[in-house]
């Protein structure tokens, strides 16, 4: 399958930035700082993100996705032993800031490669692996991690992630398919694009709907962990297994979701899964026993993987292949703003009213993600 390598560097990006979840309160005591500011980090890193993602996606264009995936990767193995060897929080937060740099472009370039690679009709199917990739890191890395934190230290998990990423920086070949020929990619030319996006309805219903979807997850999954440790008294192992369950729920939500929305439409399945969200997330705090939290977290979880293949699927398709890995870095870079966003103020809501007004928070992201949906024209284009 030739998305396998480009998917592995996606997926340890994935697991970097999904298991701070459960390690937030270790970190924390660690550090001596509160959950709270421990929380920053994933602001710094999104921040970081998006502004490499806005550099990285209009040169991808030009000159390929493969030699900026390379970059990324060791740039991501650098970052990840400066948190191995981190000895404070200062500079724990510059790795992180180091990782949003490489998680950017690995973002941009992944999906801006397998769009360039398949077909709008049958693209679901194929962003429902990206989904699947998620998934798949819920339910390896973020247990694994836990169970390492718990029985050795948190820092070996960054140093096997930094020998895992370097691993395949050599290896990457380029995809099969290209979509369109490079053009010719100037940094004025670049600005006068992403100002074009903003001021185009389509296309600005698309980023609009990449920060709802992204500040939904984010809100909700940032201070999950923290939740089940203080209102549950949950070990680092047993938030894990409640990980564990959503990552089993989102690879099979992944998958379904992508085929599904190829054949009934991206649109009705990305608002069927956000309305189903919007039920789910005010009954999770109101979970009574271990049993409850892992039905509600799943299906959460299943909800939140499903409308990613179709999303995914939809933004690639709103601008021409020429500029495609600009869009698609706009688009990461909203989103990662809105990830900082929606991380800084679920912080602030979970130390003042705790995870009830999280939820609430994502419950507001979620409708509004509905309603923007069919704000956007869904593409009929023919293979």
């Amino acid at each position: 399958m030739p998305i396998i390598q480009p998917l592995f560097i996606l997926f340890l990006g994935l697991v970097d930035g999904q298991m701070l979840s459960p390690l937030l309160p270790a970190l924390a005591a660690e550090f001596g700082v509160s959950p709270a500011t421990m929380g920053m980090v994933v602001t710094a890193y999104a921040c970081a993100a998006a502004v490499c993602a806005l550099i990285i996606g209009p040169l991808s264009d030009r000159w390929g996705r493969i030699i900026f995936l390379r970059a990324a990767a060791i740039l991501f193995a650098l970052a990840s032993l400066m948190a191995y060897f981190a000895d404070g929080f200062a500079m724990y937060f510059g790795a992180r800031v180091l990782a949003g740099l490489a998680g950017g472009t690995i973002s941009a370039c992944v999906l801006a490669q397998i769009a360039d690679t398949f077909t709008f009709q049958h693209r679901g199917r194929a962003m429902g692996w990206v989904g699947a990739t998620y998934s798949i890191a819920a339910i390896i890395g973020v247990p694994a991690a836990a169970w390492m934190t718990e029985r050795w230290s948190w820092r070996g998990i960054y140093l096997v992630i930094a020998i895992a990423a370097a691993l395949p920086a050599f290896s990457l070949r380029p995809l099969p398919a290209q979509a369109a020929p490079a053009r010719t990619v100037f940094l004025r030319q670049a600005l006068r694009d992403y100002l074009r996006y903003w001021r185009t309805a389509t296309t600005r219903h698309g980023l609009l709907l990449a920060s709802m979807i992204s500040g939904t997850a984010a809100a909700l999954l940032t201070y999950l962990g923290a939740f089940l440790t203080a209102s549950f008294g949950m070990s680092i192992s047993a938030v894990g297994l409640i990980f564990l369950t959503a990552g089993l729920t989102s690879t099979f939500g992944a998958l379904a979701g992508g085929g599904l929305s190829d054949l009934v439409g991206k649109q009705r399945m990305l608002t069927l899964c956000s309305l189903a969200l919007a039920l789910i997330f005010p009954v999770l705090v109101h979970a009574q026993n271990v049993v409850q939290l892992h039905l509600l977290v799943g299906a959460a979880g299943l909800f939140l993987a499903a409308r990613e293949g179709p999303y995914q699927a939809l933004i690639s398709e709103l601008i021409a292949p020429t500029e495609r890995g600009a869009y698609i870095a706009m688009r990461n870079a909203t989103s990662q703003l809105a990830i900082a966003g929606s991380a800084a103020c679920a912080g602030w809501l979970y130390s003042r009213s705790g995870f009830g007004a999280v939820t609430w928070f994502a419950t507001a992201l979620s409708l509004i993600a509905a309603l923007l949906v069919w704000l956007i024209k869904e593409p009929r284009r023919q293979d």
